[in-house]
């Protein structure tokens, strides 16, 4: 890890976590579901977070792992927070399905922003309620 002033470069300790994740790692697993539901920002995060979400697309994830990445993903989509890797978190939720909470996420989400809505209306055209 670098660290210049109050930031802290963590490209270089994500590297192998993604890599880790694609092997199958569990513990890279964990770090990678708890990267998604971190919320603080950091040098290159934009790209991090979408690589991560895109190998997690491939992992074999727990339960637990894909009931703590449903509620991540849609508390942001609620909130109205849908950056640039948004569309990578899209397509992991995608993949392991709306869940049970997509209709209480629905009923919140802010109409009006049409950023939001064109997510919810991609998760209403091709997601999944497993």
């Amino acid at each position: 890890m670098h660290v210049e002033g109050d930031t802290r470069w963590i490209y270089s300790i994500m590297e192998p976590v993604i890599e880790g994740i694609r092997d199958g790692d569990p513990a890279c697993v964990e770090l990678g579901v708890e990267f998604i539901e971190s919320t603080h920002r950091q040098p290159f995060g934009r790209i991090l977070h979408a690589r991560v979400a895109r190998a997690l697309r491939q992992a074999a994830l727990s339960p637990e792992h894909i009931a703590r990445l449903r509620a991540r993903i849609l508390a942001m989509l609620v909130s109205g927070q849908v950056p640039h890797e948004y569309h990578d978190y899209a397509k992991l939720l995608r993949r392991i399905g709306l869940g049970d909470g997509w209709m209480a996420a629905r009923e919140q989400v802010d109409e009006s922003n049409t950023y939001v809505m064109r997510y919810v209306q991609y998760f209403e055209r091709f997601g999944s309620v497993p």
